[in-house]
């Protein structure tokens, strides 16, 4: 079975941030991922980890300013400079972690930009920006996000996701496939898995709709796992959805001895 890690945005949303590493490691897990950093204390959580033998397999740089909306910067030109130093914080503190993957938000399209610039855009700067996180030994990811939950998202899809990665075409910069934003977009995320298997490097799981734990909706999840499996994929598999209930309960379709 493929190994999971407990996103700590998501679940434990009754306990302080800083307490889901712990609550993590009490539940079993060895692998954690969680969204933004950048407005945490960085020292604490490298202790954490450290003291709780965790990885953070995955983190996301800052998307700009997400109180006002903006849900990552890539694609917008006149945001270059901003979105390459943002990851540029991410890779030291990625080192800092002991963390190998980040997923770089691709951003709204501005309703004045053509999708040609948006995508030459994300382009550009994932290339530029795929150097000096090779140098760090770190993946730049880029993730499919449905516009239900994100109006306007520009990587609203794998197959676009997929493009922009292809396109880009260094071998550290690489797609995040979630299973829940296709089956938000109305997608098969089992085909997208066979299709674009050999871009894949993160997987990320929730059910639909709610985006709750596998099992309350609509969505074939175990068939997906055992995808995973068929097709050889050894990356992690994020848990990323809303507990329905408590956490314990919204993990009791996951046996402890398989979080590990």
């Amino acid at each position: 079975m493929p190994r999971f890690a407990a996103n700590l945005s998501m679940l434990w949303p009754e306990l302080d941030v800083y307490d889901r590493f712990q609550a993590a490691a009490d539940a079993g897990f060895k692998r954690v991922e969680i969204l933004f950093v950048h407005v945490l204390d960085q020292q604490r959580i490298a202790k954490m980890v450290s003291d709780l033998g965790l990885e953070l397999v995955l983190f996301d740089p800052s998307p700009g300013d997400w109180e006002a909306g903006e849900r990552g910067l890539a694609c917008i030109p006149s945001r270059k400079e901003e979105f390459r130093k943002t990851v540029r914080d991410a890779l030291e503190t990625a080192h800092l972690f002991g963390t190998r993957r980040l997923n770089a938000l691709v951003g709204i399209k501005p309703p004045e930009v053509d999708d040609l610039l948006a995508r030459q855009t994300v382009v550009d700067n994932l290339s530029e920006m795929a150097a000096p996180a090779q140098d760090a030994g770190i993946m730049l990811l880029v993730e499919n996000i449905n516009t239900t939950d994100m109006p306007g998202y520009f990587a609203s899809t794998v197959e676009r996701a997929a493009e922009i990665v292809k396109a880009v075409d260094r071998p550290n910069v690489r797609l995040q496939l979630d299973q829940y934003h296709v089956g938000m977009m109305g997608g098969d995320a089992r085909e997208m898995m066979r299709r674009y298997r050999d871009l894949v490097e993160h997987v990320q799981i929730a059910d639909v709709p709610g985006r709750h734990e596998p099992g309350t909706g609509q969505q074939p999840i175990p068939a997906f796992l055992d995808d995973l499996d068929a097709l050889g994929y050894d990356g992690a598999v994020g848990l990323e959805y809303r507990p329905r209930g408590t956490t314990d309960d919204a993990l009791a379709w996951l046996p402890r001895e398989r979080r590990g």
